[in-house]
């Protein structure tokens, strides 16, 4: 009885839902007209912006960053660094204290802030301090009161989004494009031509606050000019999806002790294995690897030779390396960038339902692995030279995916230019 109320009471539930985030929306759509012409009646001609990441993986600014610091006559830039709260407390302070040291040593300490301080569980709220705010993080469940979007579109700041990874799950897209976050933002830019079909479909504001910008994050590919290597090498990378039966991308507990026979099995190649920053935290906390079980692994990777990558930084990989087996998400759509073989490891509980257009399309540019032998061949087809650059994927990567590639941080920054076109840039 409870389940068929339930059933009736959700459409219901779920339509006023969307009638508040509409009214919600457009409420910000108005206020944000008035900061802009508040803004430019002021006089001001330095714009204060900040960047609010919590995982400096997930971190898709730098670009536009760079060229706001090239720029300190007009751009005032910060890096705002915010703890992700979901995780436990344990699990915040260690990946805040990194993002801070990586961001830190990827700036200068003159560019980045605090959003929190761990020690005393102090939160700060330095919106007043910006004009303009970009959101790494979509969810405002993962956050503090002063760090979500929500908070912001009610502040006299302009929140802006700029995904940090492709949208490959169909339920998860679904959920961020319905759900409140993304509705009340000033501008959001969408990376690929399925993804801004997703937000003219789906999203409850139909793409009003949408442009179809590319992803910047790929802009930093084109400066790595990768040196010839007489050893080829093998990115290996894992998904943190171990226990998630809504996306199950994630292979490693069926194929964790391959990796390590790998080097055994082909000594003429490197490998390199960059896991998802989510993958270890994802087995401790679900309790199928203990702490010390993970560093084992990590320790036995490394005296075998394999290289274990870690951090924001990883484009330079994405030069060095000959080939991709891959089981990740947005790896998968960007490494597409590189014109380079790739194989995806397809998880057998993983239904094609499962997946957004975009991810579909991206995994038919791939070698489809199902088992341990798929995967080997691969890679002695690597080792032998037998695979080939495809002409047909790489018109369709720059049609559909490298929109404005590798300029698309520029086209970003004009965009978010509020000062009258043509003065600041």
């Amino acid at each position: 009885m409870l389940n068929k109320v339930k059933d009736v009471l959700r459409p219901v539930v779920h339509k006023f839902r969307e009638i508040r985030i509409k009214n919600d929306s457009s409420r910000a759509a108005r206020h944000y007209e008035k900061l802009i012409d508040d803004f430019r009646s002021s006089g001001k001609k330095k714009i204060n912006y900040a960047s609010y990441v919590i995982y400096d993986s997930t971190y898709g600014m730098d670009g536009v960053f760079r060229k706001m610091m090239e720029d300190r006559e007009h751009w005032d830039p910060k890096i705002v660094v915010i703890p992700d709260l979901s995780r436990g407390i344990d699990h915040a302070k260690k990946t805040y204290n990194r993002s801070k040291e990586f961001f830190v040593r990827f700036y200068g300490p003159d560019f980045v802030i605090d959003g929190w301080d761990p020690e005393n569980n102090t939160f700060f709220d330095h919106l007043n301090e910006f004009d303009i705010v970009y959101y790494a993080n979509p969810y405002d469940r993962f956050v503090h009161k002063y760090h979500k979007i929500a908070y912001a579109s009610r502040r006299n700041v302009l929140p802006v989004y700029v995904s940090y990874g492709y949208d490959v799950g169909k339920l998860t897209t679904l959920d961020r494009l319905k759900g409140p976050e993304l509705n009340l933002v000033w501008k959001l830019f969408a990376d690929t031509t399925y993804t801004y079909q997703d937000y003219v479909d789906y999203q409850v504001v139909k793409g009003k606050n949408v442009v179809l910008a590319g992803y910047s994050k790929m802009d930093g590919l084109a400066k790595f000019h990768p040196s010839k290597n007489k050893r080829k090498k093998i990115l290996i990378t894992s998904h943190h999806t171990v226990s998630l039966n809504i996306l199950p991308l994630s292979n490693f507990m069926e194929y964790y002790d391959l990796l390590t026979k790998l080097p055994d099995l082909f000594p003429e190649l490197d490998f390199v294995f960059r896991p998802h920053p989510l993958l270890f935290t994802t087995l401790i906390n679900n309790k199928v690897w203990t702490s010390e079980e993970v560093e084992k692994y990590i320790s036995v990777l490394k005296e075998k030779g394999v290289e274990y990558s870690t951090g924001g930084d990883y484009l330079g990989i994405f030069a060095e390396c000959d080939a991709i087996v891959n089981d990740c998400g947005s790896f998968t759509v960007e490494w597409l960038y590189t014109g380079k073989p790739g194989c995806f490891v397809y998880n057998k509980a993983l239904k094609e339902e499962q997946l957004t257009t975009l991810m579909k399309k991206a995994i038919n540019s791939y070698t489809i692995a199902r088992s341990e032998e798929d995967i080997i061949k691969f890679i002695k087809e690597i080792a032998d030279n037998e695979i080939k650059e495809d002409n047909r994927i790489q018109d369709w990567v720059k049609e559909n995916i490298a929109i404005n590639y590798p300029d698309v941080s520029s086209f970003i920054l004009q965009e978010i230019n509020i000062l009258k076109r043509g003065e600041l840039l």
